[in-house]
C-alpha cells in the first residue's frame, strides 16, 4: 500500500480562503507570472484558465493550439503536393481538436458571465474557424455532424459578443447590426436533419431578434431619425413646403454620410 502524500499536496487552506458560492464563483486574478487568470470555484475545487492563448496554458508541439498545429500540417502537405487534396483529419485527430475546442467553449462562457465581450467574440471566432477546419478536412462524416449541429449556437454567441461589446461603448447602430449579421448567418445555414441543430437554430434566432428589438428600442434617435419624424409630421399637417425642405436636408445628410464612409474606407 502506498503511503499517503504529505500535507503540501493538500489544498484545503486554499479552498477555505474562497468558500463555494454558486452565485459568486468566478473571479479574475493576477498569477505569479504577472498574467491575468480566470478562476472558477467549484463545489470540490478550483479551475484556473489563462485569458489569452490556449486556456490551459499549454503549447502543443510548440504551437499556440492544436488547431494551429494541424493548420501547419495542411501547409506542409500543400507544399509537397501543391494541393490540400489528400489531407484528412482522422477520428483521433478530431477527438483531440474537440477536447481543445471544449476548453475554449468553457472559457468564453466564463468571459460572457464576466461581461468580457471582446474576448467572447475572440474565442467564439476561434471556435468557428475550428468548426470550419473540421468540416473541410474530417474523414468521418460523424465528426462533422458532431460540430455542425452546434453552429447556430456559436454564431449566436459570436454575434452577441461583438454586439454587446459595441453596446458597452454606446455604439447602438453597430451593436444591432452585429446582431443582425448573426441572424443572417444563421438563416443562411443549410438545413440538417438533426434535432439539436433545429432547436439551436430556432432558439438562437429568437434570442438575437429579441436583442435587436431591445437595442433599437433603447437607441437614442439620430439626426436623421429626428428629421424623418419631423417630415412625417409635416406630411400629416399637409405642410408640403416644409416637407420638401426636410427631404432635401435628409438627402444632403445621406450624401454626406456616404461620402464620409467612402473616405474612411479609402484611407484604410
Amino acid at each position: 500500500m502506498k503511503k499517503v502524500k504529505k500535507m503540501r499536496y493538500d489544498i484545503s487552506e486554499v479552498l477555505k480562503a474562497w468558500e463555494y458560492d454558486r452565485l459568486n464563483n468566478i473571479r479574475k486574478i493576477k498569477g505569479k507570472d504577472g498574467k491575468e487568470k480566470i478562476q472558477i470555484r467549484l463545489p470540490l475545487g478550483i479551475e484556473q484558465f489563462e485569458v489569452d492563448g490556449r486556456p490551459d496554458g499549454k503549447r502543443p508541439y510548440g504551437k499556440e493550439s492544436l488547431l494551429e498545429y494541424y493548420r501547419t500540417k495542411v501547409e506542409v502537405h500543400k507544399k509537397k503536393k501543391r494541393t490540400d487534396e489528400g489531407f484528412g483529419l482522422t477520428i483521433n485527430d478530431c477527438s483531440r481538436l474537440y477536447e481543445e475546442g471544449l476548453l475554449y467553449y468553457y472559457r468564453y462562457v466564463l468571459f460572457f458571465q464576466l461581461k468580457d465581450y471582446e474576448r467572447v467574440a475572440r474565442d467564439t471566432q476561434r471556435n468557428i474557424e475550428y468548426f470550419d477546419f473540421v468540416k473541410k478536412y474530417a474523414v468521418d462524416k460523424e465528426d462533422k455532424v458532431a460540430l455542425e449541429q452546434y453552429r447556430p449556437y456559436i454564431i449566436r454567441m459570436n454575434a452577441m459578443g461583438k454586439g454587446l461589446a459595441q453596446l458597452e461603448r454606446k455604439e447602438y447602430e453597430q451593436a444591432w447590426k452585429k446582431m443582425a449579421e448573426g441572424i443572417k448567418a444563421i438563416e443562411s445555414l443549410p438545413d440538417m436533419e438533426n434535432a439539436t441543430f433545429t432547436y439551436e437554430k430556432g432558439r438562437s434566432l429568437g434570442i438575437l431578434r429579441g436583442m435587436v428589438k431591445e437595442i433599437l428600442r433603447k437607441k437614442p434617435p439620430s439626426e436623421k431619425d429626428k428629421l424623418q419624424k419631423k417630415l412625417q409630421e409635416a406630411i400629416e399637417q399637409e405642410n408640403y413646403e416644409r416637407a420638401a425642405q426636410l427631404r432635401d436636408i435628409i438627402q444632403k445628410l445621406e450624401r454626406t454620410g456616404r461620402a464620409s464612409y467612402e473616405k474612411r474606407n479609402r484611407n484604410k
